[in-house]
C-alpha cells in the first residue's frame, strides 16, 4: 500500500521525529485546550457568583422599604452598580443601567423567570459582552443584575493568544528537538550497523563491542554477535565442505582411475576383470558413503535436522546393529559378547542406530581377526550407558580427542586397510549431543579401546 511504501522510504530517525512531533503537538494542544476551557468555566462561575451576590444585596435593600417607589416611576441610581428591579405587573421599577436590544423582556420571559427562579444570559453589545442574571423574589418582583465582561474577555483573549503562540512554537521547535533526540537515540544503532559492516567486509572473527549504555543495545549486540557466529560457522563449514570433498573424493576416484589404467594395459582374464570391478565398486560405495555423510554433516552444522523423538527398545536396536554386521564378523572370526535387557528409551531411532553402528563398525575395523568385542547396555536412574569394548590396536593417548574430528583417522597400524569415510565418530558424537548425551573413550595401545555412550532419560532432545 501507499502508506507502507511511504513509511519504508522514511528513515527510522525520521519516523521517530514524526511520532514524537505528533505526540508532543497533541499533548500541547490538549493541555492548552483543557486549560482554556477550564479557565473559561472558572471565569463564568466567578462572574455568576458575583451576580448572585449583587442581586442578594439589592434585594435586601429593596425589601427594607418596598413601598418607597410608586408604580411606573423609574429612578436613575448613579454609581457602579448595574441592576434593575422589575415589578411583574407594572414593569421596571428601579434601574441603574440601560442595555440595547432588551425586547426579549416581555411577559412570557418574566413568567419563565418566575417559574425557574433564575435565568442567566450573555448579551453581546458593541462595547463588549454583558453577563446578566434575572432572579424572582417576593412573588411579584424580579431583579436583574449585570456585569460587563470586558476584563474577563481580555483575560481569555490573552489565554488564546498564549495558546496560539505555544502551538506555533511547538510546531516549529518539536521537529528540531525530535530530530536531535532521535539522533541520540539511534546513534548506537548506527554505530553497531557500521561495526557490523566492517566485520562482514573484513573479518568475521571479530565481534561487536558492548560499549553502548542500555540493556536494549546489549541485547541487540548479543543477538548480532550470535548471528555473526552462525555466519562465520556457516562460512567455515562451506569452506571445509569444499576442502573435504576435494580431498576425500579425490582418493577413491584416483584409486578407480588407477585400477582401470592397470587393467587396460594388457588383456586379462575374466577373474581379473571381475576383481577390478569389485575394487571399483568398493571405492564407489565409499564415495556414496562420503557424499551421504557430508550431506548429513551440512544439515547438522546449519541446524537443518529435526529429531524424531519416540519410544524405542534399546536392546532390540543393538541386536539389529550386530545382525547388520554378521557377515564381517564371520569373515574376521570375531567373538561378540552382548549384555543388555529390554531398555525403553526416548530418542530418534534412525540416528541412534547410526550412532551405535558407527561405533560397532569402528571396533570391527580396528580389531584383528579372532579378537573379541563386547557390547553392554545398562540403565541407571538418570539414563542409559552403552559401552563397546574391543581388543583392537588401541588409540594413542594424544590422539583420543582427535578421533572425533572430521575425516581424522588413527594411523597406528599402517597395514590395516581403512574403508570408512572418516566421519563416523564425528557424526556419532553429534547424535549423542543432540540427545543431550556424550561419548567417552578409554584406550591402550595393542590392548583395545572402550567407547561409552551415555544418554539421559528425556522425552525431548535438541540438536
Amino acid at each position: 500500500c501507499v502508506k507502507g511504501r511511504l513509511m519504508a522510504a522514511i528513515t527510522y530517525r525520521g519516523q521517530l521525529v514524526i511520532i514524537y512531533s505528533l505526540l508532543t503537538f497533541l499533548f500541547i494542544f490538549s493541555f492548552f485546550s483543557a486549560l482554556y476551557f477550564i479557565t473559561t468555566g472558572e471565569i463564568n462561575a466567578l462572574t455568576d457568583n458575583l451576580l448572585i451576590q449583587m442581586a442578594n444585596e439589592k434585594i435586601s435593600d429593596f425589601q427594607k422599604n418596598p413601598e418607597k417607589y410608586p408604580a411606573n416611576e423609574v429612578i436613575e441610581i448613579l454609581g457602579e452598580s448595574h441592576f434593575k428591579i422589575i415589578k411583574t405587573d407594572t414593569g421596571v421599577l428601579l434601574k441603574s443601567f440601560e442595555m440595547p436590544r432588551e425586547s426579549y423582556i416581555n411577559n412570557n420571559f418574566l413568567q419563565q423567570v418566575r417559574d425557574k427562579g433564575r435565568i442567566y444570559m450573555t448579551i453581546k453589545t458593541p462595547a463588549g459582552s454583558i453577563r446578566t442574571l434575572f432572579i424572582s423574589f417576593d412573588e411579584k418582583y424580579i431583579i436583574q443584575t449585570a456585569l460587563p465582561m470586558i476584563t474577563q474577555e481580555n483575560l481569555l483573549l490573552k489565554t488564546r493568544n498564549l495558546f496560539i503562540s505555544m502551538t506555533a512554537a511547538a510546531l516549529f521547535l518539536t521537529p528540531i528537538i525530535g530530530w536531535i533526540l532521535a539522533g541520540r537515540a539511534v546513534k548506537p544503532i548506527v554505530k553497531l550497523t557500521e561495526e557490523a559492516h566492517v566485520i562482514a567486509d573484513n573479518n568475521l572473527k571479530k565481534r561487536l563491542t558492548f560499549k553502548y549504555k542500555g540493556i536494549e543495545f546489549s541485547n541487540l549486540s548479543l543477538a548480532l554477535n550470535s548471528i555473526l557466529e552462525r555466519i562465520e560457522r556457516f562460512t567455515e563449514n562451506q569452506k571445509r565442505l569444499v576442502s573435504d570433498i576435494s580431498h576425500e573424493i579425490r582418493s577413491p576416484l584416483t584409486a578407480i582411475k588407477g585400477n582401470i589404467e592397470v587393467t587396460l594395459r594388457r588383456r586379462r582374464s575374466v577373474e581379473e576383470y571381475e576383481e577390478t570391478l569389485k575394487k571399483n565398486l568398493d571405492e564407489i560405495d565409499r564415495i556414496i558413503l562420503i557424499a551421504n555423510n557430508l550431506l548429513f554433516l551440512t544439515k547438522a552444522d546449519t541446524g537443518g535436522i529435526d529429531l524424531n523423538i519416540k519410544e524405542i527398545n534399546l536392546g532390540q536396536m543393538l541386536e539389529r546393529v550386530v545382525i547388520n554386521k554378521k557377515h564381517v564378523i564371520a569373515e574376521k572370526k570375531l567373538n561378540i559378547e552382548t549384555i543388555w535387557d529390554d531398555i525403553i528409551f526416548y530418542g530418534d531411532e534412525i540416528l541412534l542406530s547410526q550412532l551405535f553402528l558407527n561405533i560397532f563398525d569402528n571396533a570391527i575395523q580396528y580389531t584383528p581377526a579372532g579378537g573379541n568385542i563386547s557390547i553392554n547396555a545398562s540403565k541407571t536412574d538418570s539414563g542409559v550407558t552403552v559401552s563397546v569394548k574391543d581388543t583392537g590396536v588401541g588409540i594413542p593417548s594424544n590422539e583420543i580427542e582427535k578421533i572425533f574430528d572430521r575425516f581424522y583417522r588413527v594411523r597406528q597400524n599402517l597395514n590395516m586397510h581403512e574403508t570408512g569415510s572418516g566421519l563416523g565418530l564425528y557424526l556419532s558424537r553429534w547424535i549423542a549431543e543432540a540427545h543431550r548425551g556424550k561419548i567417552t573413550v578409554e584406550s591402550n595401545i595393542d590392548k583395545g579401546s572402550i567407547f561409552r555412550v551415555y544418554l539421559p532419560f528425556t522425552k525431548t532432545a535438541s540438536p
